[in-house]
């Protein structure tokens, strides 16, 4: 008998993983220097008795998004900005 209740679940477990992500994101959008993480949702067919049609979901962290962000002047001597224009 096919346990779709499985499949369900294994969905569900990746879209809270990703909320996770997304709110660390926000958490830290205002924070100097932090890059955000990127993750993404594929398929993986289930292999055995049942619908051909089965697939579970699989979340994978497929990079970070190293855009720059804004060099602000602060007046203070120690502090510095780094202006890079190369991409990782």
């Amino acid at each position: 008998m096919d346990r779709v209740i499985y499949t369900v679940a294994s969905g569900l477990d990746q879209i809270m993983n990703q909320q996770a992500t997304n709110a660390n994101n926000l958490a830290n959008v205002s924070t100097y220097g932090f890059k955000a993480q990127l993750d993404s949702f594929r398929a993986v067919p289930v292999n055995g008795v049942g619908a051909d049609t089965r697939a579970l979901v699989a979340s994978a962290t497929t990079g970070t998004d190293f855009t720059p962000g804004v060099i602000q002047q602060t007046g203070r001597p120690l502090d510095i900005g780094l202006n890079s224009q190369w991409r990782i």
